[in-house]
């Protein structure tokens, strides 16, 4: 079995603002900082990995506590970067409905029918992390390994490691964690 740590890098000011986030890197807010001390002091299995994206501010800072913490080194993939939202990143909810009136009742029942403008679906999101996901799996059996998303990109890993559908992913997507281990199976 694998032991899969997953940990989000938040909030940042704007998931604060309630503000979309996508891609957009910023760091998190002293509240984040002091509560990510705390998880990580509370983390009782020794990861072995520790992988995010690092050109995410967030991700990096959430890392490099918890390296510093384990003795660990920060592996970079871009692939678990954020989902990418595009025109809708830096924009409330309300002004995401507001300009886009007709897609947003669409992204609620059915995100995987709606790519925001100059962005990602959830579907070319979900094709981006499953084979460095994969890779990572493979390169870690028996191991603890720590990912370090943020919470769109966590709820689109859980549902991977979970074995779900894209559907099953889409019903959660909007859930935020601040941490969860799954147990994956070494296949």
């Amino acid at each position: 079995m694998i032991s899969v740590l997953l940990i989000h890098a938040g909030p940042t000011p704007w998931d604060v603002a309630n503000r979309l986030t996508g891609a957009q890197s910023l760091p998190l807010t002293a509240d984040a900082v002091a509560a990510i001390k705390s998880l990580v002091e509370a983390i009782a299995a020794r990861p072995t990995a520790l992988y995010l994206h690092l050109a995410n501010e967030a991700c990096r800072e959430t890392g490099e506590l918890l390296a510093a913490r384990f003795g660990l080194r920060l592996k970079d993939y871009e692939a678990l970067g954020e989902m990418r939202l595009g025109l809708w990143e830096g924009l409330t909810r309300d002004e995401v409905r507001r300009r886009f009136p007709t897609v947003i009742p669409q992204w609620q029942e059915d995100p995987l029918s709606v790519r925001p403008p100059e962005g990602e679906s959830l579907g070319e999101a979900i094709d981006r992390v499953r084979p460095t996901l994969e890779k990572i799996l493979r390169k870690n059996r028996g191991g603890v390994i720590a990912l370090i998303l943020r919470p769109l990109m966590m709820q689109i890993v859980r549902g991977l490691l979970s074995g779900e559908t894209p559907e099953a992913i889409a019903r959660h997507l909007n859930n935020v964690d601040v941490m969860e281990t799954i147990e994956v199976a070494e296949e």
